[in-house]
Parts: structure tokens; C-alpha cells; sequence
């Protein structure tokens, strides 16, 4: 326990005191701006529990517009310490923006928590469908202009713009294979509708995977995953139609 009131070091003064926080230090360097990344970073490590709303919004409020280490430790934290009753539109938020962190071992860490919370799956299903139409609809758009969507127009060819909304709707449809409910079953066949006919195999592999997590889907679109030309997408409705 540091018991000075100093409440900010620098990586080089933890290392050389082996300085220990406690639990109102650690709150204090998540709210500080100009903490150092380090300090940061071990102070989320060191975090064992929650213990209200605004110590939550204050772990959350690290989760974007930090630099990626300490995304993706706040990230790994969250599967143990979050709690679902410590929950508001902010945090709503956070959530939607991680899911599609430009780092895949935050969006997979943020994914793996809402697996384990039908709380979330519920609060954050509606909005996932929402984003995922919207970018649907920038797609379609790009599609006229540059092809490489749904062809391979852009195959050969580097587009950042347009990998990005493709690395977002990958995640967001990873997602929404979590949160698939009844209420939202018609909704998610319209999606899978357009991005099973994707040309990139990882789009269609999610499509596949949500469409094998329907109720009753259409067997026309489980035959078209069936005879896709990649495994992957294949293997995830393997099971739901006769290999005939």
C-alpha cells in the first residue's frame, strides 16, 4: 500500500518502488487523462471488482480512444469484472464502438462477455441489427461506384475503405450471431439475405453461422452456403440440411 498522496507515477517510478495501488488509486489513474499508459495498464491488470456505476463508466471510458494496449487490457478485464447491473446508454456505446475496435483481440474479448450476458444480448441486439444495416447500405453504395463487394472488381487491389467497413460488418456479424432472439429472427433473414452472397468468404462464413442459428430458415439459402465454394462457410451448416 502507497500511502504518500502521490497519486501519478511514470512507468519507471512503478518499476523501481514496486508500488501497489489500492482499490481508489486504480478508479483515480482510469479517470486521470494524464496518466501513463504503463500505470494504466496496471492499474486495470490490478482491478479485482466494480462497485458502481461511475467505477464501470470509468473502465469503460478506457475502452475507446486509448492507445490499443490499454484497449485491450480494459477489454480483457471486462470478461471478469463486469457486471450487468452497472449498465446506461453510455456504457450501451462503448460496447457498439468495441465491437468493432480496429484491434480483433478487443472486438473477440468484447464478444466472448456478451456471449456469456443475455442482459446484453438483449440491450444490444436491436442497435447491432441497426449498424449492420447502415452499413449495408454504404456498401451497396460503394458497390456501384467501385465493385468489389459482391465481385471481384477490387480483388487485386488494396481499398482501405473498403476493407474497414468490411473488418466492421465481419464483427458486427459475429455479434449478431450471439444475440440472435425470436424477436429479431425476421430482421437478421433480411441481413443474411444480402451478405451471404458476399465475395469475401469471411462474410459469408458469418452469414452461414447465424443462418444455421435461425429458426426454420429458408432452405434455398442453406443450400447456397452448402454449395459454397469454401469450407468454412460450408462446415457451419453442415448439419442443418441433407448432404444430398
Amino acid at each position: 500500500m502507497v500511502n504518500d498522496k502521490k497519486t501519478s507515477y511514470n512507468s519507471k517510478e512503478l518499476l523501481e518502488l514496486n508500488l501497489e495501488f489500492s482499490h481508489d488509486e486504480i478508479i483515480q489513474n482510469l479517470n486521470n487523462s494524464c496518466c501513463d499508459d504503463f500505470v494504466k495498464i496496471f492499474s486495470i491488470v490490478n482491478l479485482d471488482k466494480l462497485y458502481s456505476l461511475d467505477e464501470t463508466v470509468s473502465l469503460f471510458n478506457n475502452l475507446t480512444n486509448h492507445p490499443t494496449p490499454v484497449r485491450e487490457a480494459v477489454a480483457f478485464k471486462l470478461e471478469e469484472v463486469y457486471d450487468d447491473k452497472f449498465f446506461n446508454s453510455e456504457i450501451k456505446e462503448q460496447f457498439l464502438r468495441s465491437i468493432i475496435d480496429i484491434n480483433p483481440n478487443v472486438c473477440r474479448a468484447i464478444c466472448n462477455l456478451i456471449s456469456k450476458s443475455e442482459f446484453l444480448q438483449n440491450e444490444l441486439s436491436d442497435e447491432i441489427i441497426k449498424r449492420i444495416n447502415e452499413l449495408l447500405s454504404e456498401i451497396k453504395q460503394n458497390d456501384k461506384e467501385l465493385g468489389g463487394f459482391f465481385d471481384d472488381a477490387l480483388k487485386i487491389r488494396k481499398n482501405h475503405a473498403k476493407n474497414k467497413k468490411l473488418f466492421s460488418l465481419y464483427w458486427y456479424l459475429e455479434a449478431l450471431s450471439i444475440c440472435i432472439g425470436r424477436k429479431t429472427n425476421s430482421l437478421v433473414l433480411e441481413i443474411v439475405k444480402q451478405t451471404i452472397k458476399f465475395n469475401d468468404y469471411t462474410i459469408r462464413e458469418k452469414s452461414a453461422k447465424i443462418l444455421a442459428k435461425l429458426d426454420n430458415p429458408p432452405i434455398e439459402l442453406l443450400n447456397f452456403a452448402k454449395f459454397d465454394q469454401n469450407f468454412y462457410v460450408k462446415n457451419q451448416v453442415y448439419d442443418k440440411i441433407s448432404m444430398k
